[in-house]
């Protein structure tokens, strides 16, 4: 095929030819990982390949924590559709999930993820830029994701304060300062003792399937007389406020999709993986499949047992821990099983899955600045300890100093909690969009082992649809009429990143950003 020139009049972009087709099946089927990279014009990093597919999936499966994180959002599709928006809604969520991950399995995996992809799909004349707002797009999913992850857990440890602790009084700071600890916690263990994370994973797994296991069993036999199936697998209710059965039915969505976003946490891992072209398309593939079928019984499951949703929510705790809630009251106040059966979270936390929330985060921000999106400082890797050491520092920072904002307005930081899934879900849909308008027409990445032949532009079109859906009711109001104190704040909050990156554009990027296409239009001249 003929060299084709960029529209901008800079270097040839060489076209891919058979014989490049070939170099690129032997390079990923013989799982040369660097030379892969190097095909891609990233030159081998200092970091080590620490993980292999078992304890990369589990990272997935332990920083997307489904069960876990529907656990914490259940009240949202209880009060906006219910039971059938809890059970149905999370059916939807799975399925839409899959789609977005079947196109992501497909290419090549780098430590940027979507934000790469969009680089690599965009035409020419939009490359840099498209990049440039893709890149800034997942940096805000990805920190907004790690900040409301521990939050969770911080409000999980405050609730037994709350229940068990006579004299307490509960204060926002108290919330910001454990979440400051915690995130300085994981940090340390990410930079210094990121070898030991391959193994202490595993632990974290066991924990998040035996919380599984225990959660449930506990409710199904103590909870008497549960809810009918006709209650479970149809029922409507609507506290939200929104007369549209439509809408408060869509607004429960929350709850699931919540459940479905960080999945692509083993992609930012990828140049620390073994045989990362050939396995992590598994990795993502198998996160959302098993956690789908999996959760689906523990759904049913607890919508037999949550008989009284007023009482729930309106318990000491119901709104910042509900699962808390609800084991105190069906436990009729027992300490030992309130504690016990909601301490999964702060046990996966210091288990693993806080660290590598925090390291998947600042792989992004590193690869980012890697590619000149930010200053080259967040780009290097220590000598001794191996790991992006600036971008850690900068993540645990930019965690503590949201977790601030909680002190002054807790109605603020609900609204860039809730955006994190907003922005997530954005960056998922970023490289879709370009796939349904493009296809692969610009695309100069090799494919990897896991491809969807002719059906990848339906299957993209599918996921996109799937995902405005979920971006536009995630906008919504949850509570009608709407006031200040009750405003969905998650628009106002992304729209303020989209802003940062627009005036980062114009005062930075323009100049200094080249992204991941620079290298390889150098090496394939």
């Amino acid at each position: 095929m003929a060299d084709t020139y960029s529209n901008d009049g800079g270097p040839v972009v060489k076209r891919r030819t058979a014989d490049d087709a070939t170099l690129d099946k032997h390079l990923i089927n013989n799982d040369t990982d660097d030379a892969v990279l190097d095909n891609l014009g990233i030159a081998p990093s200092k970091l080590e390949r620490n993980f292999n597919i078992w304890s990369l999936m589990f990272m997935s499966f332990c920083t997307t924590v489904t069960w876990e994180a529907v656990a914490s959002a259940a009240a949202q599709a209880l009060t906006s559709g219910g039971s059938s928006s809890l059970v149905w809604g999370f059916v939807a969520s799975a399925l839409g999930a899959m789609l977005i991950a079947l196109q992501y399995a497909s290419m090549i995996p780098t430590a940027g993820g979507q934000y790469h992809y969009v680089s690599e799909l965009s035409p020419l004349k939009y490359r840099r830029v498209f990049a440039w707002f893709a890149g800034w797009i997942t940096m805000i999913g990805w920190v907004l994701c790690a900040a409301a992850g521990i939050f969770a857990t911080a409000m999980q440890i405050q609730s037994w304060a709350i229940l068990f602790s006579e004299g307490y009084v509960y204060e926002r700071w108290h919330t910001s300062l454990i979440v400051i600890g915690l995130t300085t916690f994981y940090t340390v263990f990410a930079v210094y003792e990121i070898k030991r994370l391959h193994y202490l994973i595993f632990v974290a797994m066991f924990g998040h399937v035996f919380g599984y296991f225990a959660t449930s069993i506990y409710l199904l036999v103590h909870v008497s007389p549960k809810n009918s199936a006709e209650y479970v697998f149809t029922d409507f209710t609507n506290l939200s406020g929104w007369e549209s059965p439509g809408i408060a039915w869509s607004i429960g969505l929350m709850t699931s999709a919540i459940g479905f976003v960080g999945w692509d946490s083993s992609t930012h891992m990828a140049e620390e993986m073994t045989h990362a072209a050939r396995d992590l398309p598994r990795t993502m593939l198998a996160n959302i499949a098993v956690s789908g079928l999996l959760t689906f019984p523990w759904i049913i499951a607890v919508a037999f047992c949550i008989t009284d949703i007023q009482g729930l929510l309106s318990g000491p705790v119901g709104r910042i821990s509900p699962f808390a809630q609800l084991y105190y009251n069906v436990s009729g106040g027992n300490q030992a099983a309130t504690i016990g059966l909601t301490s999964i979270l702060p046990i996966l936390g210091f288990c693993g899955t806080g660290s590598s929330i925090i390291s998947a985060t600042s792989r992004v921000i590193w690869a980012f600045a890697r590619d000149g999106g930010l200053p080259s400082r967040f780009a290097q890797v220590g000598d001794r300890t191996k790991v992006p050491t600036n971008a850690l520092v900068l993540t645990a920072v930019l965690i503590s100093a949201i977790s601030l904002i909680y002190v002054g307005n807790a109605t603020a930081y609900y609204g860039i909690s809730s955006a994190c899934t907003l922005a997530l879900i954005v960056s998922y849909a970023f490289p879709l969009f370009i796939n349904v308008v493009w296809g692969f027409e610009h695309c100069t990445l090799p494919r990897g082992v896991f491809t969807l032949g002719r059906y990848h532009r339906p299957i993209a079109v599918a996921g996109l649809a799937w995902s405005t859906y979920l971006i536009i009711f995630l906008c919504f109001p949850t509570i009608y009429p709407v006031t200040a104190a009750n405003m969905n704040y998650a628009v106002v909050v992304f729209a303020f990143g989209l802003l940062l990156a627009v005036v980062s554009w114009f005062t930075y990027g323009r100049t200094n950003y080249h992204g991941i296409t620079h290298r390889l239009e150098g090496q394939r001249e």
